[in-house]
């Protein structure tokens, strides 16, 4: 690539807990403006070339980056719209770096929110906005590609088979990675929930400490795990404070540009934060065909090759933070990493998701922010951000630091890079088993009246193939016992179908 050196001059944050109703393009627009005065530059928002806008769930868009361009009082030339994923700001991040290298642009806004506390205020009242979406479901409905905007990966994140037994939903698939996780590490019940109140606890003192964070109560591990009328179990071992919260008023921007444009347009050189490496790929698209669903072979693939573009390795690392939108992704990525847990560098910069807020797919952009600063404050050194979109399915890393890189910017586009990721074998998976089933992970799904209603199972059969399963409805005790005891790798047998459900019993 060329010798255009991308930078980040300015980031903005905001966090609003009124239930006076917040416009998404306000948000946003008091994010980058707010960018724009972190940068000391009074002129840099009109001088960009291009516009990024983060996917919006909760406001139905067909032109978002026009809307906010129009507000901004700009008109860039490139004007770009996301598909929906955690990993969207550092992929955008990346994406943008390649193109200043390539000098296809100057100065770039990045930018997205959330107002799904808006919303909820309003559906309270009665009250809400003309345009806005009254259902979160059909997110894929959102954006308009007629326009050829919309950039990003857009396939949908499970399969039929899934959303018939209802894992179709982060809230009910990530605690399979979690127990998965723990049957893998050998851990008992007792000690898992132990490390779950350990990251409440670890978490939540981080983001007491960030006046961004939409929770700032410091949790003790023990109120984290236990089950009450406020902290009602979700799906086991998760409580809710152990999930994300999305009902959140949150914006980030950063503003991104390079070394030649700061010098002319004078931003102070104490602001500039580069990247020094980024890289993005998808692990098998649908967790019900992972051979093993403990393990993200693309994660470890992106951090290692963002660390070679930097010419740093893991330990040159001073500060992460790794995606948090639930305890088993941290986990996740330190197993596949090596990340001990007894590292003592700062896992979160921002107090995670389920206590600093998760604003749909853009909680990152907040994470980017939060590490310029930390660059900022300690300019000889890096930190590394995480990111996963769908359920550790897309995933993208970044790597940040004030000093200058040994080298331009260069990588594998990323396209490339997927086809060069060997990935395993994926499952076949039987839509209709019978006979024997041996459970790879699982989990209990409660009502909101905190009573348990079946177990989900994620298993294989007899053939060595893939199948998803219920219990039988009602069996409280069965629920009660897997709670208890260690349910991975046990054997029950395929008792029929109701409706397109497989149900097992033990």
């Amino acid at each position: 690539m060329s010798g255009f050196d991308p930078i980040i001059v300015g980031v903005g944050q905001m966090t609003h807990k009124s239930e006076n109703f917040l416009h998404p393009l306000h948000a946003m627009k008091t994010a980058v403006k707010r960018a724009a005065n972190d940068a000391k530059c009074n002129t840099l928002i009109d001088t960009a070339d291009a516009l990024h806008v983060v996917n919006i769930f909760t406001w139905n868009y067909r032109k978002a980056p026009r809307a906010l361009a129009e507000v901004l009082d700009i008109n860039p030339a490139l004007k770009q719209y996301t598909t929906i994923g955690g990993d969207t700001p550092q992929w955008l991040v990346n994406r943008v770096a390649d193109s200043i290298a390539l000098g296809k642009n100057e100065v770039s806004i990045l930018t997205g929110c959330e107002v799904m506390h808006s919303v909820k205020c309003a559906q309270a009242h009665g009250k809400l906005p003309e345009g806005f979406r009254d259902s979160f479901v059909d997110i894929t409905a959102i954006g308009d590609k007629s326009e050829g905007f919309i950039i990003g990966n857009d396939r949908f994140g499970n399969n039929q088979v899934e959303v018939d037994h209802l894992m179709d939903m982060p809230v009910r698939i990530y605690p399979l990675i979690e127990n998965a996780l723990r049957a893998k590490e050998g851990l008992t019940i007792e000690q898992q929930l132990e490390n779950l109140g350990k990251f409440g606890e670890t978490f939540s003192a981080v983001a007491a400490r960030n006046p961004y964070a939409w929770s700032r109560d410091a949790l003790d591990a023990k109120q984290v795990i236990t089950s009450s009328p406020r902290n009602r179990m979700i799906c086991f071992p998760y409580t809710k404070l152990l999930n994300a919260n999305m009902f959140v008023d949150q914006a980030a921007a950063i503003i991104m540009t390079t070394p030649q444009k700061a010098r002319a347009l004078g931003i102070p050189k104490k602001k500039w934060v580069y990247i020094h490496g980024g890289q993005d790929a998808h692990d098998i698209w649908f967790i019900s065909e992972r051979p093993d669903i403990a393990d993200s072979p693309a994660i470890n693939a992106c951090v290692e090759d963002a660390l070679q573009q930097a010419q740093i390795t893991l330990e040159d690392i001073s500060f992460f933070d790794l995606y948090s939108c639930f305890p088993c992704m941290p986990h996740l990525y330190r197993l596949v990493l090596g990340i001990e847990h007894a590292d003592p560098r700062p896992m979160t910069l921002t107090g995670g998701l389920p206590y600093f807020g998760g604003p749909g797919s853009n909680y990152t952009m907040h994470s980017i922010a939060e590490a310029v600063n930390r660059c900022r404050n300690m300019p000889d050194n890096f930190g590394l951000i995480t990111s996963n979109g769908w359920y550790s399915t897309k995933h993208s890393a970044g790597i940040y630091s004030c000093q200058k890189p040994a080298k331009g910017w260069e990588r594998t586009p990323s396209a490339s890079f997927q086809q060069q990721l060997a990935l395993p074998q994926s499952l076949e998976l039987e839509r209709t088993p019978s006979g024997g089933f041996w459970v790879d992970s699982y989990t209990i799904w409660f009502d909101r009246q905190g009573e348990a209603q079946a177990g989900l199972l994620i298993g294989r059969t007899e053939s060595g193939k893939r199948a998803l399963a219920h219990t039988p409805q009602g069996n409280q005790d069965l629920l009660h016992a897997m709670m208890q005891e260690e349910w991975i790798g046990t054997r029950g047998n395929v008792i029929g179908q109701k409706g397109k459900i497989n149900v097992v019993d033990f």
